[in-house]
């Protein structure tokens, strides 16, 4: 058995990108140009949204640019890129109608998690900084500015495999929270701070099954997340069940074979009963999804998606088309540039 689990601590730069999607290809890829077009159907006319990006690879297939765009690949609003360990070193985006630098990560050689992250807001102000402390390998600290003033941190510990087992966030006396001034408490202003969090962590192997306790206890509230792992040479089962004070609201099960994809999210009332669902399974060249949001409905809803495929010489595919009722829903598209030929 192999249980790679990563339990990922907080990366700010992802709340300014989107992982590139459909990328997967096979040889010596110099780059990919997706077009995505989602098609909208009315009685009188239909409407297509249109998304191009561009992703570059150096040789060993490591991303190292990235071009986010509407409508054409001459006219990004994002600029992404990565260092020769297919890590974020910047983001520049569109600013009064010229590209401008928004983020830069500054790097150590051991870990994926930067020593520093500067936000930029104009030419050159740095606004808002990310500040990590690493304790030989492991992120044991992580440190927000704005203004070059302390706002808030978290601290992470771990047990002696190096699995997270706690993480905090900590506000300072400069933190985010509610000022109220003395017009209202009659003498000085005063300042309550947002509530400092804590989440636990807890592993237990039971047979071939790994299992994760995720707790967070607020005033009001205990969070609790559950995650199941199984895998194996043939499939992988994840399933996530999360609690709000012992009562079980939402599992997500996610079962995964060399050939499809199961996804079932159910939601529950306060009597453990199932209030709605949405089940997908998707294949190469299908998606079949089913559900339920009002279970005194006497019949689910279904829906069938059929994936047509084309290829290159490469068996790299070069469109994907998705029809529902023999009617065409999206159409995804690539040109591919190869180092070889």
């Amino acid at each position: 058995m192999n249980f790679m689990l990563l339990l990922a601590q907080n990366d700010p730069i992802n709340r300014f990108i989107t992982p590139p999607r459909n990328i997967d290809f096979k040889d010596c890829v110099k780059s990919i140009t997706v077009f995505d077009y989602s098609i909208n159907r009315s009685r009188n006319n239909m409407d297509t949204i249109k998304e191009v990006n561009k992703i570059l690879f150096d040789k060993k297939g490591i991303i190292t640019k990235q071009f986010n765009c509407v409508k054409s690949i001459e006219d990004p609003w994002q600029i992404i890129e990565y260092d020769n360990k297919g890590r974020i070193k910047t983001i520049s985006r569109k600013n009064n109608d010229k590209i401008s630098l928004f983020a830069k990560q500054f790097f150590n050689e051991f870990s994926e998690y930067p020593d520093s992250l500067n936000i930029y807001r104009g030419e050159k102000n740095k606004t808002e900084q990310y500040i990590n402390i690493f304790n030989g390998k492991l992120l044991v600290r992580q440190e927000f500015y704005t203004q070059d003033t302390l706002r808030h941190y978290n601290s992470y510990n771990y047990d002696k495999k190096n699995r997270l087992i706690k993480e905090s966030f900590i506000n300072t006396k400069n933190g985010w929270g509610i000022t109220i001034d003395k017009s209202i408490t009659g003498n000085k202003d005063e300042k309550t701070l947002n509530p400092n969090k804590h989440i636990t962590y807890d592993y237990n192997l039971i047979k071939d099954t790994l299992v994760i306790t995720k707790t967070n206890i607020t005033q009001k509230h205990t969070n609790k997340e559950i995650k199941r792992v199984l895998r194996n040479k043939k499939y992988t089962l994840e399933i996530n069940d999360e609690y709000d004070n012992d009562y079980l609201q939402k599992s997500t099960q996610i079962y995964t074979s060399k050939d499809s994809i199961s996804h079932n999210i159910f939601y529950y009332n306060s009597k453990k009963e199932i209030r709605r669902y949405y089940k997908t399974i998707t294949t190469p060249n299908s998606q079949i999804g089913s559900w339920n949001s009002d279970l005194h409905k006497e019949k689910e809803s279904t829906q069938t998606i059929k994936i047509d495929i084309v290829l290159d010489k490469f068996n790299n595919w070069t469109k994907k088309t998705y029809l529902s009722d023999n009617t065409i829903t999206r159409i995804i598209t690539r040109e591919i540039e190869y180092y070889c030929h």
